[in-house]
């Protein structure tokens, strides 16, 4: 009997055990932030077009809320600079935290076009491949395109205090020190949050906290 119980004790923290690697996440959170970069002649209307949710619609100023300043000029943002969208932070699938954004194709697009051009850098050739099925080399007009923008919520065994992260796609001008300056947050405490990341590799996603 004793033999069994231990063979029975055995294999449930085997299953247990594997079950703990398979599932790489259980739930997201109502809330994340996308760190938008603004690139020239790139009207406010669209960049909620490309980052609509259920948080953010075309006729929605929900942005004012996230940003302390939203610098407009008849309805244009100043380029060159970041605002932040808020998006829902899903668990996909049970392996990672995401959120898909549907985007319509149109008649010459490619993968690297929406990927660094329409979502600036927020999700990568390689995802668009994976979550979407088209040739890539020959995209349809007018097809509905499942883009995947990565975010986090936080990880209490690091801090408690912050519940709400940015994703945040690095660019050639980026370092910790000058994240850290303009986030007001200490540069050990970003750095925790995204362990091993060389914050000047100029490319990327990092996730640095909101609040």
């Amino acid at each position: 009997m004793k033999l069994k119980n231990g063979l029975l004790l055995f294999f449930l923290f085997v299953e247990c055990a594997f079950f703990k690697v398979d599932s790489k996440c259980v739930k997201g959170c109502d809330l994340a932030l996308a760190s938008y970069y603004v690139m020239p002649l790139v009207e406010l209307p669209t960049i909620k077009n490309y980052m609509q949710s259920k948080i953010v619609t075309n006729s929605s100023d929900v942005l004012n809320r996230y940003n302390k300043v939203l610098v407009t000029n008849h309805g244009n943002i100043f380029s060159y600079f970041r605002i932040n969208i808020p998006f829902p932070c899903d668990c996909i699938g049970g392996e990672f935290l995401g959120h898909v954004f549907e985007y319509t194709t149109k008649k010459g697009d490619t993968y690297d076009l929406i990927a660094n051009n329409y979502y600036v850098s927020l999700t990568s050739v390689e995802l668009l491949k994976k979550f979407n099925s088209y040739d890539p080399n020959h995209i349809p007009a007018k097809a509905k395109v499942n883009v995947t923008v990565n975010c986090s919520c936080g990880n209490s065994q690091i801090s408690k205090d912050y519940g709400l992260f940015v994703t945040y796609p690095l660019r050639s001008t980026d370092s910790l020190e000058k994240i850290a300056n303009e986030s007001k947050l200490d540069e050990g405490l970003i750095q925790n949050f995204n362990p091993d990341v060389n914050f000047s590799r100029g490319s990327g996603i990092v996730f640095i906290p909101g609040r």
